[in-house]
């Protein structure tokens, strides 16, 4: 019917020419035509078929049975400028009814702020519901709010998603906190196991310990600045290597002594004492801090001690380079007779010192 009353329009003078057989076909097309007042936009809308006027809160815009993925095909025409004004409302409201926390119990009503309004926080909107519906766990619970008399012209809508996304993000935090206790318990089972056997040296798990204390001594993760020419590392990288080196004489003073007291100031300020892998971890840095301190080896029992009177100006310094010069090695060292490469290097060192005291 209507169809037919289009052509008759476009088609036929003889009625276009009446004036009051335009009325009558206006209010004939009328009257197969349902309005409808949108329940959550507030927004009137026209479908066909069935005269009348329908006002109900079960009704709303079809926009709003779309699922959120739909709606967010939408959000690129929002960015470029493709949709009106009318169009950026309808996708808004559907927006913040598919977080599933919202209540309309009064329709959205525009004023000459809400086109701002939406322009502000539309993006806001899209990242925090896309993060809301992430979450498939149902015993999380978000904040729910409603559209009221006293909120219809949603002037608090910034809070609104402020506040789920702040939700989130505790949610976020406490999913990392379960995670990385997790973690750190089967690290520990591990750690333990080989920790109490007596046929593995402290290097043989200086990894895993390392690996331990990352996650028990919280260590930052902030980027290190650069050391000469050396690519930028985590600092939780960097102490995790650290603890590695410490277990090895080879390598434990490729470390710097202020390095290694700044891991140790930080592992007794986070991870407390008592338990077995506490334990093993301070006893392995400290052990490596008394090395560092004893590099050249003044408490050794190898070291000899020639007793001799010394005048007044004599200082510590001189009597201990004294002792080292008097301890080293009759001959030049060489590699085969020590039992390791540390133990090489320091013999090497006092018959270096030695010689250019012209004692050797």
């Amino acid at each position: 019917m209507k169809g037919l009353v289009k052509a008759l329009l476009n088609c036929t003078p003889l009625f276009t020419a009446s004036v009051s057989c335009f009325r009558f076909l206006s209010s004939l097309l009328e009257s197969i035509i349902m309005k409808i007042l949108c329940s959550i936009s507030g927004l009137e809308f026209s479908v066909d078929h069935f005269p009348g006027e329908f006002f109900s809160r079960e009704v709303y815009h079809p926009v709003f049975h779309l699922p959120q993925k739909r709606l967010l095909s939408y959000t690129g025409k929002w960015a470029s400028g493709e949709l009106t004004r009318t169009d950026s409302y309808l996708l808004f409201l559907a927006l913040l009814n598919s977080s599933d926390h919202m209540e309309f119990r009064v329709h959205a009503f525009r004023n000459e702020l809400t086109d701002a309004l939406i322009a502000n926080n539309m993006e806001y909107l899209i990242r925090t519901v896309i993060k809301l519906n992430s979450v498939v766990n149902p015993t999380v619970t978000f904040p729910r709010f409603a559209v009221t008399a006293e909120t219809r012209y949603l002037t608090n809508v910034y809070h609104w998603i402020d506040a789920w996304e702040s939700a989130y993000k505790e949610f976020q935090s406490g999913y990392k906190s379960a995670h990385e206790s997790a973690k750190l318990i089967n690290r520990e089972a591990a750690l333990s196991r080989m920790i109490k056997n007596p046929h593995r040296a402290t290097a043989d798990y200086a990894g895993p310990l390392a690996e331990w204390a990352v996650v028990a001594g919280q260590f930052p993760e902030f980027l290190m600045a650069p050391v000469a020419s050396s690519p930028p590392i985590r600092l939780c990288d960097y102490w995790k290597a650290v603890i590695q080196k410490c277990a090895r004489d080879e390598s434990l003073y490729t470390v710097r002594a202020a390095d290694l007291a700044e891991l140790i100031e930080h592992c007794e300020d986070k991870i407390p004492v008592g338990s077995i892998f506490s334990h093993a971890l301070f006893k392995l840095l400290r052990h490596a801090e008394e090395k560092h301190k004893n590099f050249l080896g003044f408490n050794d029992r190898d070291l000899v001690s020639n007793y001799s009177i010394l005048v007044d100006s004599t200082d510590v310094e001189s009597a201990n380079l004294k002792a080292l010069i008097d301890s080293a090695p009759a001959e030049q060292p060489k590699r085969e007779q020590y039992a390791s490469q540390f133990q090489f290097i320091r013999a090497k060192l006092r018959w270096d010192m030695a010689k250019k005291a012209g004692e050797r």
